[in-house]
């Protein structure tokens, strides 16, 4: 990894800006090496560490949705430094809304890395956006072991939060067309590939 990530990474921690783990990261260039995606779709970039990551080991372009303006702000900067400004297109807006107007589009790998309380209503318009030999990743759906839990929930605001990120998990567990792991990387990483037919 570049000095530049490396910096990166380190001005999130301390201005506790939510990046990937290093095991996660690690999971996902590992992923793009052997994928070697040419469209990728991140939902939450914050300030870009992880598309970086991603755009440093393959060469795929990346759509980036994102709502926050001065993580935006910081992600330009970012691209701009690492030479990846004209490989990332960044949609500005909430992604619930924006990831609709996305119909008819295909990804080869879809990293989900939003606001966890919406990926149950999400997920009806991603699916549909992976290619058929893709990859769909998400972050945090273990969040600090309290998902298959359940029961002890350290603060009250955490709630909501656990019982979509057990919804999302359930909801793609009993969908048929999918094949679905749950990895204990980082905060818990979905895997999702598309069945293939007549395997």
């Amino acid at each position: 990894m570049s000095n530049y990530l490396t910096n990166m990474e380190k001005f999130a921690r301390q201005n506790k800006i939510p990046v990937i783990l290093d095991d996660t990261k690690d999971y996902l260039q590992n992923l793009c090496k052997e994928l070697k995606p040419k469209h990728i779709l991140e939902i939450g970039m914050a300030i870009g560490y992880s598309a970086s990551c991603m755009l440093e080991v393959c060469d795929a372009d990346i759509l980036e949705l994102e709502a926050s303006l001065p993580n935006i702000e910081l992600a330009r900067q970012n691209f701009e430094n690492l030479g990846f400004t004209d490989r990332v297109k960044i949609i500005v807006g909430d992604c619930v809304v924006e990831l609709a107007k996305l119909l008819g589009q295909k990804f080869d790998l879809i990293f989900l890395d939003g606001p966890k309380g919406h990926y149950p209503e999400m997920l009806p318009d991603i699916l549909p956006l992976l290619a058929d030999n893709g990859v769909f990743v998400s972050d945090n759906v273990l969040f600090r072991g309290m998902v298959r839990d359940g029961e002890n929930i350290s603060s009250p605001r955490y709630v909501h939060t656990v019982k979509a990120l057990q919804k999302f998990l359930e909801l793609l567990e009993k969908n048929e067309t999918l094949d679905t792991k749950v990895l204990h990387i980082g905060d818990g990483l979905a895997v999702v590939k598309k069945k293939i037919k007549g395997k």
